[in-house]
C-alpha cells in the first residue's frame, strides 16, 4: 500500500493541484492523507473537495514536521506498505510513483525523491521500514529541531544503514485561485494516534 501525506498550513490556493496530481498517477497511491496544520483559509474544504482524507494537528508547535510526525504517528502501516511525502505545491507527472516504485525494487534503497527547483526536493516514496527504522534509532520520523525536511530525513535514513535514489523529475505549481468551497465542520477531523 502507498499512503500518501501532504503536511500544509493554509494552502487552499494549492493543495488541490498536489491532490489532483496524485489521483492522475498510472499507479495511485491507495490514501490521500492531508494533514492540516492549523490552517485559517479554505485548505480542509479544499482537500476534501479534492477526494484526499484530512486530518488536523494536535497542539502542534514544530510547523510541517510537526504535523508529518502527527500524520505519520495516526497511519496505519504494514512493514512492507510505503509512504509518499508531499508538498501542496507540487504536481507530480502522472507517472511518478510508477517509476519510484521501480527504482525501489532494490531492496536496500529506502528512498526516492522527487527533483525541482524547491530546495530538499517536493516529494519523497519511502519505505514504512525505513521511516521505522529512524523512529527506533532517533525517537521520532522526522527532526523537529532547527535542521528539519526531507534533507535531514535523507541524512537519517542514510545513518540507520538506507541507501537513496538519485531523485526523479517532479513539476512545481503556481498558486491557483480557489472557488466553489464548501465549509465542512473540522472538529470531527483533529488527528488521533492509529490504536496498538
Amino acid at each position: 500500500m502507498i499512503a500518501a501525506i501532504i503536511p500544509v498550513h493554509d494552502e487552499a490556493t494549492r493543495v488541490e493541484h498536489a491532490v489532483t496530481s496524485l489521483h492522475r498517477q498510472t499507479r495511485p497511491p491507495e490514501r490521500i492523507l492531508v494533514m492540516s496544520d492549523d490552517s485559517t483559509d479554505a485548505t480542509v474544504e479544499v482537500a476534501l473537495h479534492a477526494g484526499a482524507e484530512v486530518l488536523l494537528t494536535v497542539d502542534n508547535r514544530h510547523d510541517r514536521a510537526g504535523a508529518l510526525n502527527q500524520a505519520l504517528d495516526t497511519v496505519r502501516m504494514e512493514p512492507d506498505d510505503l509512504v509518499l511525502v508531499l508538498d501542496a505545491g507540487v504536481r507530480l507527472p502522472p507517472g511518478f510513483l510508477a517509476r519510484a516504485l521501480a527504482a525501489l525494487q532494490d531492496r536496500n534503497v529506502g528512498a526516492v525523491s522527487a527533483r525541482s527547483t524547491a530546495v530538499g526536493g517536493p516529494a519523497a516514496l519511502i519505505r514504512w521500514r525505513a521511516l521505522e527504522d529512524v523512529r527506533r534509532s532517533f525517537g521520532r520520523y522526522c527532526d523537529e529541531g532547527p535542521v528539519t525536511g526531507q534533507m535531514r530525513l535523507a541524512l537519517d535514513l542514510e545513518a540507520v544503514g538506507w541507501r537513496l535514489c538519485p531523485p526523479l523529475e517532479a513539476e512545481e505549481d503556481a498558486p491557483a485561485p480557489v472557488e466553489h468551497i464548501v465549509p465542512v465542520p473540522v472538529d470531527a477531523l483533529r488527528a488521533q494516534p492509529a490504536a496498538a
